[in-house]
């Protein structure tokens, strides 16, 4: 049962480290939506760069799911609202991950 989590654990390494930063905040969400603000004041990403992040988080794939799911658009009209995709991983197994290789750039 824990093959499929080493198989996303090695999906994870690979992320860059913006991306891990995004992931941080989806994962200290819990499994709630988060909306571009949020993102911006929690990773001081801002515009492209944020957008870019999000694509590629969302073109991460296993087993035909994505990482990162749109929730639908904000209400201020900026954007779209976004979740981690609890089918592929917790967010507890995904804070504790990507602390851990947040570490490795410190």
């Amino acid at each position: 049962m824990l093959e499929p989590f080493f198989k996303m654990q090695n999906k994870l390494k690979r992320l860059s480290y913006n991306q891990l930063l995004v992931l941080k905040v989806f994962s200290g969400a819990g499994g709630k939506i988060v909306t571009l603000n949020q993102l911006e004041k929690k990773t001081r990403l801002r515009g492209k760069s944020l957008g870019g992040v999000l694509s590629a988080l969302s073109r991460t794939r296993f087993r035909g799911i994505s990482l990162i799911e749109p929730v639908g658009k904000a209400r201020q009209g900026t954007g779209l609202r976004w979740r981690l995709n609890e089918r592929l991983l917790k967010a507890k197994q995904a804070k504790n991950e990507v602390n851990q290789l947040l570490k490795t750039y410190e």
